[in-house]
């Protein structure tokens, strides 16, 4: 039997939120100011989830998604809301993770949203059955795979791929297999990553090679697992991006900032906070993406755990002569201690997910003078800038960057001075 429920407001996972006698309902598609009758679901800690069985009254910040997907994909959650809602939604965001650490009043800039069609990193699950290789992404709370027809999300160099990769994988996949496919704009096209658990022929790495060269790739390789170092199929041309103004060869699906615009606005961010600085240190530094800018104002060292990142990386300084130096480091278990950090007047740290205690700690003890700190999880965000705080770093401003359109995910950049 449906409820009538009205939505209060959109939670941090990016449902509808609504109160009624006493219960807490979690709708996901809607939207703030709804009302709506909707269909209970399973228990979800306090409250339920629902899901909307007809909408009754739209509320002001409902629009019409963009995507036909939208709904069963599980990726995008947020294109029934008006952008610039969600802009200030995600604000609000870091906002509520930052009170809930104990900061308030914090100097929060309004959302930098990067655009659509600008993700430049994608990754495509490939499913073989009876009738050929479906090309898509996971259906929303599955893994079942669908073929996608659509996605306003990503680069559409990228989206063009779909259609030859779904007459070329028949012939390379068995029955019932599955793999990922991750796809990278270069400025010398697309770079792809296969990741399948079946072995190579000669003739599949023919057919790959062609492949390559038929839709104008820079590259693709080949790995059986995702901790396997990856084949090189067809190296057709550099793999290259620009990181500030300096051309950096990838390695195959080697982390790369989610869009063009974001990234240069986290770069910003961090060029002028420390451009004063004379030595840097740039802590899970990835591929460089900050390194290199840094570098034209600093000398800078780099620290990474992936020894293939920290490899590239070092190369492409050298061939460059930048002052990079680089260090490979497993900063979760063997953060910089603070004698370590001694040496550097500037520091950038721009962890996973799951945040960098154990580093801040550490760098909380130091005397840098200067942190930018880069997240892109509010709450763990929150955890390491309220304990840098608390030792005697002020907080100057948080940017937040918004990378993942229409999803409940938001990026954000911080400047801390002693």
């Amino acid at each position: 039997m449906p409820r009538d429920l009205i939505i209060d407001h959109i939670g941090a996972s990016g449902d509808g939120i609504a109160l009624e006698e006493g219960r807490t309902y979690y709708v996901p598609f809607a939207a703030p100011g709804d009302h709506l009758s909707a269909l209970q679901g399973e228990a979800r800690g306090q409250g339920y989830m629902a899901e909307i069985h007809e909408i009754n009254k739209a509320g002001p910040f409902r629009v019409t998604p963009r995507c036909k997907h939208f709904g069963t994909c599980g990726g995008c959650s947020l294109q029934h809301l008006d952008d610039g809602f969600v802009a200030d939604w995600k604000r609000q965001r870091i906002v509520d993770c930052l009170s809930m650490s104990g900061i308030s009043n914090a100097n929060i800039l309004p959302t930098i949203s990067s655009p659509a069609h600008s993700r430049r990193r994608v990754e495509f699950v490939a499913s073989k059955r009876k009738k050929g290789v479906m090309i898509g992404y996971h259906v929303r709370r599955s893994h079942q795979v669908f073929d996608v027809g659509d996605c306003p999300l990503i680069h559409r160099s990228l989206f063009a791929l779909i259609k030859p990769l779904r007459s070329t994988l028949p012939g390379l996949m068995p029955r019932n297999s599955s793999a990922r496919l991750m796809a990278t704009v270069t400025d010398n096209g697309p770079d792809i990553l296969v990741t399948a658990e079946n072995e190579l022929s000669l003739e599949t790495r023919q057919v790959l090679a062609e492949f390559a060269t038929q839709n104008n790739l820079s590259r693709i390789a080949w790995r059986q697992n995702p901790k396997d170092v990856p084949e090189v199929i067809s190296a057709i041309k550099p793999a290259k991006v620009q990181l500030g103004d300096i051309p950096v060869t990838l390695s195959p699906g080697g982390f790369l900032q989610a869009t063009t615009s974001g990234e240069e606005a986290l770069v910003e961010i961090a060029t002028k906070a420390l451009q004063n600085c004379d030595n840097v240190v740039d802590l899970f530094a990835g591929c460089g993406s900050f390194t290199f800018p840094l570098s034209r104002s600093s000398k800078v060292h780099a620290v990474e755990g992936d020894q293939e990142l920290v490899s590239a990386l070092q190369s492409s300084a050298n061939k460059n002569i930048l002052p990079i130096s680089t260090e490979t480091r497993d900063l979760f278990r063997r953060p910089l201690f603070t004698t370590e950090l001694k040496t550097y007047d500037g520091l950038l740290f721009d962890p996973p997910r799951a945040g960098a205690k154990a580093q801040v700690e550490e760098i909380a003890e130091s005397s840098i003078g200067t942190v930018v700190a880069v997240s892109c999880n509010p709450v763990t965000f929150a955890r390491d800038i309220s304990h840098l705080v608390s030792e005697g770093y002020q907080l100057e401003f948080i940017q937040p960057v918004d990378q993942f359109l229409w999803s409940a995910h938001v990026e954000m950049g911080a400047v801390l001075r002693r």
